[in-house]
């Protein structure tokens, strides 16, 4: 769905599409592409939710604007607390090994040179494969870049080479500065389609 105004849905209860109350919105942050995937919302579970589905865990559950349905005074989403924590509880691949995703998250993310990138909030999926994670930059660079704060921006799941207290990518700052610039190009392309 289009969201215009992502702030005015923090605090909504978000239902699932099975009508299950899964919590309440906390948190909005910013895509690099405002029409896919749009915005990404940070859901605060409710005890029942966080327990059966999301294993116990605080941390905000990621969605993206393409998983609500409808708003009123409710967020509706289109996909079941299933759909949701089976993305929750994949391992994934990040170099020669496999992480569990809901382990990523909040986990500070590093360039190859040890430089620090920002912290792994978010994930975009297609058919149940991962298509990109989604990283808030560090202050400092969305600063010394002049790149927008409060967006999570794309890293490709290959770029991922190790994950221990922090997860360590297989680019450098300039590569990855360079990847951002070209997506935000061609974002800006297809809105204007030049």
């Amino acid at each position: 769905m289009k969201v215009n105004n992502p702030r005015e849905l923090v605090g909504k209860e978000v239902v699932d599409t099975n009508g299950n109350t899964m919590g309440t919105i906390d948190k909005t942050w910013n895509s690099w592409n405002s029409d896919y995937p749009g915005y990404f919302f940070g859901i605060k579970t409710n005890d029942s939710t966080r327990d059966v589905w999301f294993r116990g865990t605080d941390k905000l559950i990621p969605i993206y604007s393409d998983y609500i349905k409808q708003t009123d005074d409710r967020v509706y989403l289109n996909k079941t607390m299933e759909e949701l924590g089976r993305f929750w509880n994949k391992a994934i691949q990040c170099g020669n090994t496999t992480y569990p995703t809901d382990e990523l998250v909040e986990k500070p993310v590093y360039d190859k040179f040890h430089s620090r990138v920002g912290t792994f909030y978010a994930w975009t999926e297609s058919d149940g494969t991962y298509k990109n994670y989604g990283v808030l930059l560090d202050p400092y660079l969305c600063e010394s870049w002049n790149m927008p704060f409060n967006t999570l921006w794309p890293i490709p799941a290959n770029y991922v080479n190790c994950v221990k207290d922090t997860i360590t990518l297989d680019k450098s700052l300039d590569e990855l500065k360079g990847f951002w610039d070209q997506q935000h190009f061609q974002n800006v392309q297809q809105q204007h389609h030049f």
